[in-house]
């Protein structure tokens, strides 16, 4: 060590002698060029000395880390600015106002604080004490932060974290029956339809049923007005408490499970059936529109299912060339406003029509809109109904005139969503040389059954369409294959198949919506009529589908992949269920077979499947032109459950 270095240091232990001897006034050492003054971080404001005495540096070095020599003759300063942070009064921990406390030969020292005087020691030997215990004191409460961190890590708010399901209690079951067929009697201002009375002999009725649960309670059933009003009550509401119990096993483990139904009801207006839940699950009901006429511009057999409200649809096949008359029916039954959207497709392509962009709709109001003021002259029209606020029921009521000839009536049904696979089954096809006839007659050229399939993306598709009957696969004239433009429409004729009965089947390479259009007469240029089956959806674990109360109906059944099994029961129209019939489905046959076949007097009907992906739907006939089709009602849902994500 150099000499002054060495005379450096021992200046400095003298300095500090003087400046901590007891009874004697505090002195501030005096800081030389060569050992400037250092200021640790976070430095604390300059404690002033009190009246008592001297100040202890090991006292109120408590809070400091562990010196090195060289830092033992520093002295703090204060903040360089009003803002710096260490202005701000110095904090003392629980535990270090134990260990002023802990010293017995002190006075009771205060926590220091900035700009506050503390109590002075009275003896060296204590000041060694009680600076031995602080160092102590200041590493345990290190150690123990830093282990607390470890073994306990923070609780921070999760980022986007996902729990469980959570469920959400069963709510009233809602389907919407669209409104009778009306006849267009002209066109106002925003293409808003003007009606006249039908002809005289025509009929609209819809027919409803609903089921109990297995110790037989029936759960409340009405069907409502858009103004919430009550047109007919099936079944009386039963009271909250009662109808949220769980049922009660029967002892004997026999089943109670009954019905009721209802026919003949004539309301011209929308319906909402809406059905009480039980136990916590949804109950199972049904309800469709039937409609008949024999003379008149809208002579015809139709027919349309009741139907949940969506905040999404997709109708295919809409028709607006001359001669046709489509007419889409918006109905909000929600107790929200509904602002729609409608996207439209022709063959060209996505057709621009800004003001279908915002359309609002009341909460019990329904709306009805002319398609061909918004997309003229097309064969082939696709509609993509989107909904915010409350969920709508949509409807295009469609028919056609051949001159003065009926030429058919029908309701367009929303079918399954957009997707690369479609299953379309009920499809009743004529004898190809009488359809061929049929579209030879004046002003009947749209005599033709055919598919219709829209491409829903840019890339358009290439879709293989087969064709299944009673024995399986049947050749599809020219090869069954159909190109799609991006966004567009396109038509498929299959006026060469066998007659017969038929579920098709549609495999694309991207997303498409398809219906299959049914022409039924006798002769060219006498009247005839058409139909529509739509896209449908898996048959689940049950489905109560109404028997039409016109017409003679059949029940079309096909598992186009694998084996499946289908079990029906009937419901009569006294509320008894019949016997259990089950059915098997193999090859990709199509099956078809008659209501009364299950018992006499069937009103509707339980639909269940298992095994491989099954379908179903009803196709109705009507003297030697009538022809309709009814897509299978959904099914009911158990209790529901939603993700719940956690932010902060």
């Amino acid at each position: 060590m150099s000499e002054s270095r060495r005379a450096r240091r021992e200046a400095e232990r003298n300095a500090k002698r003087r400046f901590f001897s007891p009874g004697e006034p505090a002195v501030e050492p005096t800081q030389t060029s060569a050992q400037p003054a250092q200021t640790p971080p976070n430095a604390e404001a300059d404690v002033e000395p009190s009246n008592h005495g001297t100040k202890d540096a090991n006292a109120t070095e408590i809070n400091a880390p562990q010196k090195s020599e060289k830092s033992e003759n520093t002295t703090t300063s204060g903040p360089e600015s009003p803002d710096d942070s260490s202005s701000k009064p110095a904090e003392v921990t629980a535990a270090e106002a134990q260990v002023f406390e802990a010293a017995p030969e002190f006075e009771k020292v205060p926590a220091p604080t900035a700009g506050l005087a503390t109590k002075v020691p009275k003896n060296s030997k204590a000041k060694k004490t009680l600076g031995f215990i602080g160092s102590v004191a200041v590493l345990c409460l290190g150690a123990a932060a830093v282990a607390a961190g470890t073994l306990f890590p923070a609780q921070l708010p999760a980022q986007g974290a996902v729990t469980g399901l959570t469920t959400l209690p069963a709510s009233d079951a809602l389907t919407t029956c669209p409104a009778a067929v009306r006849l267009l009697k002209g066109a106002g201002a925003d293409a808003d339809p003007e009606f006249a009375p039908t002809s005289k002999d025509s009929k609209s009725v819809i027919r409803a049923a609903v089921l109990s649960d297995n110790v037989g309670r029936i759960p409340g059933t009405q069907l409502l007005k858009l103004d919430g009003k009550s047109q007919q009550e099936l079944a009386p509401r039963l009271e909250e408490a009662e109808a949220a119990k769980l049922p009660p096993a029967a002892q004997d483990g026999s089943s109670q499970r009954k019905g009721i139904t209802a026919s003949g009801i004539t309301a011209a207006e929308p319906l909402t059936l809406r059905t009480q839940p039980l136990g916590g699950l949804q109950s199972l009901s049904g309800a469709a529109r039937f409609y008949t006429a024999k003379d008149g511009d809208l002579a015809g057999l139709a027919a349309a299912g009741c139907t949940v409200p969506a905040s999404e649809s997709w109708i295919t096949g809409v028709t607006t060339t001359g001669g046709t008359t489509s007419v889409l029916h918006l109905v909000n039954s929600s107790a929200s406003v509904s602002q729609v959207r409608i996207d439209l497709r022709g063959s060209g392509g996505a057709i621009e029509a800004a003001s279908l962009s915002e359309i609002a709709i009341a909460p019990g109001e329904s709306k009805s809109l002319v398609l061909a003021a918004y997309a003229p002259n097309e064969k082939s029209v696709a509609l993509k109904i989107s909904a915010s606020g409350g969920k709508i029921n949509a409807t295009v009521q469609q028919s056609s005139l051949h001159g003065l000839t009926p030429g058919g009536i029908d309701y367009l049904v929303p079918g399954t969503p957009a997707a690369s696979s479609q299953i379309i089954p009920g499809v009743l096809l004529q004898d190809p040389q009488l359809a061929g006839d049929l579209a030879k007659g004046t002003s009947a050229a749209d005599a033709v059954p055919e598919l219709h399939v829209s491409a829903t993306s840019n890339e358009g598709a290439t879709i293989k369409v087969k064709a299944l009957g009673a024995n399986g696969e049947v050749a599809i004239p020219g090869g069954g294959e159909l190109i799609v433009a991006s966004n567009a429409t396109a038509r498929l004729p299959l006026t060469g198949l066998p007659a017969g009965v038929y579920t098709f089947v549609l495999e694309a390479d991207s997303a498409v919506t398809a219906s299959v259009k049914m022409v039924r007469g006798t002769k060219a240029d006498e009247p005839m009529d058409q139909a529509w089956a739509v896209g449908a959806t898996r048959i689940g674990s049950e489905h109560l589908s109404p028997v039409p109360e016109i017409g003679n109906a059949r029940l079309v059944l096909n598992a186009p992949v694998d084996t499946a099994t289908i079990t029906l029961r009937p419901l009569n129209k006294d509320g008894k269920l019949g016997a259990e019939k089950k059915i098997e489905l193999s090859d990709a046959k199509t099956i078809t077979l008659k209501p009364s076949d299950l018992g006499n007097d069937t009103v509707a009907v339980i639909i269940s499947a298992s095994g491989a992906p099954a379908y179903a739907a009803m196709v109705i006939e009507e003297g030697d032109t009538g022809v309709a089709t009814l897509a299978l009602n959904p099914a009911a849902s158990g209790v529901e459950g939603v993700q719940v994500q956690l932010r902060h």
